[in-house]
């Protein structure tokens, strides 16, 4: 749940093992192999006139207030968002909250904004929620593993070929 840059740190300090994280950052002193990949889909409130379509584009979103978390992926969703919408709208709103997933979905369901979510997102229990694909979304966002070079545990090597084989067949969370 925390952000890429606090498990990275945590890595660092020997708290960590392995951490997963959105996009494929690049840490000269890590380790990252890219593990899997998946569509980029909009959270809306289910009572919004764009939640009856099959999808949504970038302009659609445009002049939506986005709502995204201070942890987890929160940051990557921030920058992914002013890169798609910047150009698209003059008052671009993005308001960040320090809640969990779970939280945030139930502040879009009660109408605080919109956010964008990985597809393994869209089978959480989120009642109000409707989870839309993003037509316009050039490629599906990467999640990588990033781990110590010092970092010698069978068990992490183990988890690295099996998250290997895993996304060679195709799985994604």
């Amino acid at each position: 749940e925390g952000t890429a840059r606090d498990s990275v740190m945590q890595l660092r300090a020997d708290r960590l093992d392995v951490t997963f994280v959105a996009g494929s950052p690049e840490f000269p002193d890590c380790h990252s192999r890219r593990i899997w990949s998946e569509p980029l889909l909009a959270a809306l409130p289910s009572h919004y006139p764009l939640a009856d379509g099959t999808g949504v584009t970038w302009a659609d979103l445009a002049g939506e207030t986005f709502i995204v978390r201070h942890g987890g992926t929160g940051p990557q969703v921030h920058d992914h968002i002013v890169r798609r919408v910047a150009g698209r709208s003059a008052d671009l709103s993005i308001i960040r909250f320090d809640v969990e997933r779970g939280t945030m979905l139930s502040m879009v369901a009660q109408g605080y904004g919109v956010t964008i979510v990985g597809e393994a997102t869209s089978p959480m229990y989120a009642p109000g929620v409707t989870f839309l694909p993003i037509l316009d979304e050039p490629e599906p966002l990467a999640f990588s593993a990033i781990w110590s070079p010092h970092n010698r545990s069978p068990v992490l090597r183990s988890l690295l070929d099996l998250a290997g084989e895993m996304s060679r067949s195709g799985w994604t969370p």
